[in-house]
Formats: C-alpha cells, structure tokens, sequence
C-alpha cells in the first residue's frame, strides 16, 4: 500500500511540475504516473521546456517548429525522452520537424562511435606477386608510379586504385602461363595473340568471370604493356580485338529490353507500381514520423506515383523543386510543368490524379495537420521535392527501390533489374497497343513533342481499377485527417 500511496501522490504532484504545459497532456502523464514510472529519464524538465519554448515563440503545438526542436534537444539524451514524452502524452504535436535535429546527432553519434578501428589489408588476390613475373616484364614501380614515353607520347603515373587493379591483372596473367603450362601447353612471355588467348580461357574456364569482367581484365593489360613499351601493332591489334569480342559477347548475354518488358507483363502491370505508391504511403504513417524510415517510405510514394502518372526520367524527378516543377493551386490539386532535361522540353500535364495530389501532400506534410499545407508550401519553396531540402538523392535510390519491389526472372533464372526507363517504354507500348491513334499523346507526355495529351494520357487508365482504388483510398484519407 505505501507503494501505492507513494505512485499516487507523485502523480498528483506532476501537475505543480508541469506549469503552462496543455492540461490533456498532463492528465495522461499523470495517469501514466500513477501505474509505472516514465520510460525516459527528464521527460517531466522537457515537456516543461518544450512548452514554455512554444509559448514564447507564439507557436501553437501543431505549428512547431524545428528551431524549436533544435534549441531543447541540446544532447542526444534529451532528444530521445523528449520525443518519447511527445510521442506518448502529446500525440497531436508533429514530430517530423525534429527530423533535421535526429539527423544532427544520429551523425555525431556514428561520427564518435560509429568508426571501425583500422585494419591491415589482406589480399584476396590470386595473381603472382610481381617478384615471380617474367624477366621481360617490367616491375610496376619502374613503369606505373612515373611519366613514361615509351612511344613517344607521355603516359602519365596510374592513380591507386587502378595501380592496384593493373597490377592484380598483371599477376593473373603470369598465372595464366603456369596454368597452361600444367596442362601442356607453352605459353611465350612476350605479348602475342597465344599470350592474350591463353589469358582468355584462363578468365573464363578457370576462373569463371563474365565476358565484361575478362574485358576488364584485357584492359588493364593493355594500360601495363602500352607503359611497358612491349606492344608491337600485331600485339596490340591482338589484344583489341580479343577485348572486342569479349564486349560483343558480354552485349549478347544481357537480356534484350523486350525479353525484360516480358518478364515484367507476366508478373506485374502498371497498375501494381499505384498499389505499391498506396501501401508505401500507408505504411509511413505508422512510422514515426520524424525517421528515416518513414521519410525514405513517403519519398518511394512519391516516385512510383510520378512515374506512372507523368512517365519522368528519373534525374528530372530527382531534381525536381516544389513550387517550380510541380505546384499545388489554391483547390489543393498538384500540377506538373516539368521540363525534360534530356530535351528541354516542357511537359504540360496539367492537373496529376487525386491520388498523386494525395501522396505529395502526405509527404509535404508528413505527420502535421492538413491545414498547415500552405505553411509548408510556402516553406518549402524552391526545395527538392524528394529531400524537401537542397540535397538531392543519390542515382541509385531509385532504381533499387524498384528492383527490391518488382524482380524480374528471366527464362535462363538470371534476374533482371527493373528501372524507371522500362516503365516509360511500357507506358509506351500500353498506349501503342490499346489507343494507337493516341501514340504522339504518348510521345508528348514523355517530353518528345510540343502537344497536349493529360486527357488521352488519362483516358488510358480510367479504368484501371489501380488508379480508382488509388484516389478512393487517399479521398478516404484526406476526410479523416480533415
């Protein structure tokens, strides 16, 4: 009982301790109280602050700010209880405007903590070490490491990295002579077409490398050697040539765009990529809304949706600027006036589909009131539409989004990478088969012409049940949240 009694009038003491903090929120610390103890040291001090923080900036909760964040989370540890305390007892204060501040110390965590002491490397290579190459071949300090001429033209000292992988593909080679020579076949030190075509089949039946990789290899060959003064033109011609049909046959075995195109119809449909737009946006909202997580789930959103709706190259959505590029009207509909970079050309889409509209506003907004949507694109003017910031994202973001969503297997079981320029082709071809008398709206929409298309873009899914459930589920959204 004297537990009891205790909890309880620490409970009803919060509120002395709580001054000009919001009365619902202090009733739910209390009764929170009075059964367990707050899970975050501080968090009774830092809501105090938070509020008093408000107060004097004349921020109503809903409008905080991240300066506001930023001036109470002065340390990791009082970051993390502070987020804690809102997110348990303030459910209606926004937490994605801390988001900048997480960011701050998760880096000056990873910075302090996060480093890997340093390691001696070890060498993976297979090669021989350059003390057992042939006599004729020059060691790599006399001929990488320094300006030669060896044909008259200079030749200038070889970074590291590519030193480093010369000098592997110089070893290779001299394996490759022991190699054959197991298998009784004398293969001459001096650069020739035997030398070059012994290295092949050494490449590809005794290591197993792709024709690209062997190429590769070929190439820094041809670096050593030419700096080594050892290539007559026969040898030279050899070397070429072998480097030739090795790209030839490395072009052969990736799959063609039709046969990746197939294996995309078999699976999948457009339609999905609008599903897969919806359930990413769902599934940031039950995440916190100040993560990564939840901003990386709300970017992929955004792209899928563009990318069908509009059928943009992947740099111009990657640079895209909001209230540039794309622009919301005062009814709340989003309009797309983005220029093709590989054309310069506009693409006068007008009004994109509700349900995009939706997904844009979801990410503008993220965890804050629907009415706040003008604020924040007044604040975000000019920012990247991705990043809501300057930065813009990496070439890769893209791009494995879609791979990690959509698989393609091929016929052979080899993999194939599906990519935002696929989609614009089945965009294409989806057109082309069910309107051809619409292909040049398809042509406009892409950025390759200066017509009109947003109602025969449209009018091509209409009837996609994708693009219905799409805008029902966000209408359905936006009527909750209002």
């Amino acid at each position: 009982m004297t537990r009891s009694t205790s909890r309880a009038e620490r409970a009803d003491a919060l509120a002395a301790r709580l001054e000009g903090v919001p009365r619902d929120v202090v009733a739910r610390m209390q009764d929170h109280l009075r059964y367990r103890d707050f899970a975050q040291r501080g968090v009774v001090a830092l809501m105090r602050d938070f509020y008093a923080r408000l107060d004097a900036a004349g921020l109503p909760p809903a409008c905080v700010t991240p300066a506001i964040y930023e001036s109470v989370a002065t340390s990791r540890s009082r970051l993390r209880a502070l987020l804690y305390g809102l997110h348990a007892f303030a459910p209606d204060v926004p937490l994605s405007p801390a988001a900048e501040t997480k960011r701050h110390w998760d880096a000056w965590l990873n910075a302090r903590y996060g480093k890997k002491p340093k390691v001696a490397a070890h060498s993976r290579r297979i090669g021989l070490p350059a003390d057992r190459w042939p006599a004729a071949w020059p060691r790599p300090e006399a001929i990488l490491d320094r300006t030669v001429r060896p044909y008259g033209n200079a030749l200038r000292p070889l970074a590291a990295k590519t030193r480093e992988v010369v000098v592997s593909a110089v070893g290779l080679l001299a394996a490759s002579r022991d190699w054959a020579k197991a298998r009784g076949v004398v293969v001459p030190e001096t650069p020739s077409e035997e030398l070059f075509e012994a290295f092949e089949r050494y490449l590809l039946l005794e290591r197993a490398v792709s024709c690209r990789t062997a190429g590769d290899y070929l190439e820094r060959l041809e670096m050593y050697f030419l700096r080594a003064g050892l290539l007559d033109e026969a040898s030279l011609t050899a070397l070429q040539e072998i480097r030739g049909a090795l790209a030839e046959a490395a072009t052969d075995a990736v799959p063609g765009k039709r046969a990746v195109l197939r294996a995309f119809r078999e699976r999948f449909e457009l339609g999905d990529l609008l599903r897969a737009a919806v359930a990413a946006g769902e599934a940031a909202r039950t995440r916190p809304a100040q993560s990564t997580a939840a901003l990386r789930l709300r970017q992929k959103a955004v792209f899928y949706a563009l990318l069908v709706n509009a059928g943009d190259r992947q740099g111009d959505l990657r640079h895209a600027r909001i209230g540039v590029e794309l622009t919301r009207d005062a009814d709340g509909v989003w309009h797309h006036d983005l220029r093709q970079g590989k054309t310069a050309r506009r693409k006068e889409m007008e009004a994109l589909w509700p349900g995009t509209g939706a997904l844009l506003d979801a990410h503008v907004l993220a965890d804050r009131p629907a009415r706040r949507i003008g604020a924040r694109m007044a604040e975000l003017d000019g920012a990247n539409l991705l990043t809501l910031g300057p930065d813009v994202l990496g070439r890769g973001f893209l791009n494995r989004r879609l791979e990690a969503d959509f698989p393609l297997e091929m016929e052979d079981g080899a993999t194939e990478r599906l990519t935002g320029h696929l989609i614009r082709t089945l965009i294409v071809d989806a057109i082309r088969r069910l309107r051809p008398d619409a292909l040049w709206a398809a042509q406009h929409m892409l950025g390759h012409s200066d017509r009109w298309m947003q109602e025969t873009y449209r009018s091509e899914f209409d009837a996609s049940a994708a693009v219905r459930a799409m805008d029902g589920r966000y209408a359905e959204i936006e009527a909750g949240a209002g």
